[in-house]
């Protein structure tokens, strides 16, 4: 008769201590660093998408002054464009460009929401438009049937758009010679309004 050996009688898969998982404390660390990393990128993703709000109405005004005047020159009659913001009466919120009197609001699609973005129109106080806008700020501009300025003297004329009450992004679009020439700015380089 065969010696009968215990061990190999004993059930092989006993139930073992579990050593799978994560520990209080590690859980803790990653939270904690989850939360570091937050607290650093959250800043700088809210700038980001400020100056994209900025640049995309911006843009809209851009796009709206350049198509104003090529209209004019194909359709051989004056076209006024009026800008509307907070500012105007009645006042808009978003931002409103009107052309021969069809609005377009400039709002990126629904994207940018009431009490985003700002926009200020007017004479710029100097050549440069580094000093601001005169006092009698003017929100519209008119291109004769050549697609040329009506009034010189309104001119240097620029369009502002900022982040609500004039913080952060600053960007514009100054029409600066009678001939309809026009120049992107941002920051220093563009006027803005006294209560901003």
């Amino acid at each position: 008769m065969k010696p009968l050996n215990l061990l190999k009688m004993l059930p092989q898969n006993q139930p073992q201590p579990s050593t799978v998982g994560f520990t209080m404390f590690e859980l803790m660390i990653v939270i904690l660093i989850i939360g570091i990393l937050s607290a650093i990128a959250v800043p700088g993703w809210n700038s980001f998408i400020n100056n994209q709000r900025t640049r995309t109405v911006n843009d809209g005004v851009l796009r709206a002054l350049r198509s104003a005047q090529s209209d004019a020159k194909f359709k051989k009659k004056g076209i006024t464009v009026i800008f509307q913001g907070q500012d105007s009466d009645p006042p808009r919120d978003p931002p409103v460009v009107s052309i021969d009197n069809i609005d377009e609001i400039l709002n990126a699609n629904g994207e940018i929401k009431a009490g985003m973005v700002e926009l200020a129109t007017g004479k710029c106080a100097n050549d440069d438009c580094s000093n601001g806008f005169t006092t009698d700020t003017n929100t519209n501009i008119i291109f004769n049937n050549q697609g040329v300025i009506e009034e010189e003297d309104s001119l240097p004329f620029a369009v502002t758009t900022a982040i609500a009450e004039g913080k952060g992004a600053k960007r514009c679009i100054i029409v600066q010679t009678i001939l309809g020439s026009m120049r992107a700015a941002e920051g220093d380089q563009c006027p803005q309004p006294d209560d901003w």
